[in-house]
């Protein structure tokens, strides 16, 4: 506290004593039950439940998709210590290095062509199911310059990016139909 202060000082009591006004019921919270029940979801209909399946797959993809540029540009740093420093101290550390993201790349590729039928049975996201191809096909490639890896990881953006976007509108389409539940008279 500063003793020059024009403003009132007041000392604030500690050790949980004093109440908050209008906290009064929460006083003795430590000898209120658990609450094991989760709270009931309503139901707003097939096509909402549809739409808010499509959108958290749709959320999926793009963690996956986002997660496969970390590995391939490790793999391209790496590559491109090993291949332009002959002095290399610990070329097998590093040769293992890529191994262990090679794998990881492999991993994720594995992930991604589990998630390509989704887009098979929603034939207006046809457009990621052919990025994604090409995102797996480009991780394999191995990049002869700095502007390759960007080109790769500009794809993965873009994907991602318009995923975002399809997710926006989905959220958005998930918030009329409640909006229309809501209006409805039941």
């Amino acid at each position: 506290m500063d003793p020059h202060s024009e403003h009132e000082q007041k000392v604030v009591p500690l050790g949980g004593k004093e109440i908050p006004t209008g906290m009064e019921s929460h006083a003795d919270w430590m000898n209120h039950p658990i609450q094991t029940e989760a709270p009931v979801k309503e139901d707003y209909g097939e096509e909402y439940n549809e739409t808010e399946k499509l959108r958290e797959e749709l959320g999926n993809v793009k963690k996956v998709v986002t997660s496969i540029c970390q590995p391939v540009q490790t793999i391209y740093t790496l590559q491109y210590i090993l291949d332009s420093d002959d002095q290399t101290s610990d070329k097998k550390a590093i040769e293992k290095q890529i191994l262990d993201q090679q794998t990881k790349r492999d991993q994720i590729i594995v992930e991604l062509k589990k998630l390509i039928p989704l887009f098979e049975k929603h034939l207006e996201y046809i457009s990621y199911k052919e990025g994604i191809e090409e995102v797996i096909k480009q991780s394999f490639n191995k990049f002869n310059s700095k502007e390759e890896n960007f080109e790769f990881g500009s794809l993965c953006k873009k994907i991602t990016s318009t995923i975002f976007k399809d997710q926006k509108n989905l959220l958005d389409k998930m918030k009329a139909i409640k909006k229309a539940k809501a209006t409805t008279p039941q």
